[in-house]
């Protein structure tokens, strides 16, 4: 059963204004400069402040469980900075953006097993956070419908050079899964999106902070709700680690 044309009308149009999900480098003037104009600024923060709106918030994860590792959830306004620090190893920091017209929910892998964690906004001046915490999990996935089966999957090799890593990125429609593992062997790791991440056509992305990968993209269906799930266009490019 195929779309109607209605459906991937608005697919299409949801497309062009979806926000990505994207590792911005650089000084946050730059940051800020990327963002919406000022009068949509103001609108957004004055949505989040209604809901209860914070500045930033922080937090250490343990995770004992097998096959779990750290994860951070982060629902906001515009953009926020994403902090996490293993123990003994190296601070990774990023912003994240999100949808340009409202408030939407990220779920950011860290594939550690113990972090301290931070979230800050970094749209404007305004308390645009209005959700934050971590959590332990084997994939990423909190709430929302659950997949009904497998409609479409691409998979591949992608490989970077010194100082970068592999950052699998795609768009699509069902629920989303980003699965990855090591060339060399190790772990299969999946990022599974679920319905907490917008189910039409939302840019997801997956940091493995592996140099070299195998990987895996797949489109689920949602039953009642989308039975012909698609994964669309699928990225896979390098960035710098931290």
């Amino acid at each position: 059963m195929g779309l109607s044309r209605r459906v991937v009308t608005s697919a299409c149009a949801l497309a062009v204004g979806a926000a990505v999900l994207t590792p911005v480098l650089g000084n946050e003037s730059a940051q800020a400069s990327s963002v919406n104009a000022a009068p949509v600024a103001a609108k957004q923060s004055a949505a989040v402040v209604k809901a209860g709106g914070f500045h930033s918030k922080s937090g250490t994860l343990n995770c004992r469980k097998k096959g779990e590792t750290a994860w951070i959830w982060d629902s906001a306004a515009g953009a926020s900075r994403v902090s996490w620090k293993p123990k003994g190893g190296h601070l990774v920091s990023r912003v994240w953006r999100h949808t340009p017209d409202g408030i939407s929910t990220r779920t950011v892998p860290t594939w550690r097993k113990s972090v301290k964690w931070k979230v800050t906004s970094t749209y404007g001046n305004g308390k645009n956070l209005s959700k934050v915490y971590g959590y332990c999990s084997t994939q990423g996935w909190r709430v929302g419908k659950a997949s009904d089966k497998l409609s479409q999957k691409k998979s591949g090799t992608k490989r970077c050079p010194a100082g970068k890593t592999v950052y699998i990125s795609s768009g699509g429609i069902g629920n989303i899964k980003h699965r990855f593992k090591s060339t060399s062997g190790g772990a299969l790791h999946t990022h599974n999106f679920g319905g907490s991440q917008q189910v039409l056509v939302t840019d997801r992305a997956t940091p493995t902070e592996m140099r070299s990968v195998k990987w895996r993209v797949e489109a689920w269906s949602i039953k009642h709700s989308i039975p012909n799930a698609q994964t669309g266009r699928v990225t896979l490019s390098c960035i710098s680690k931290y």
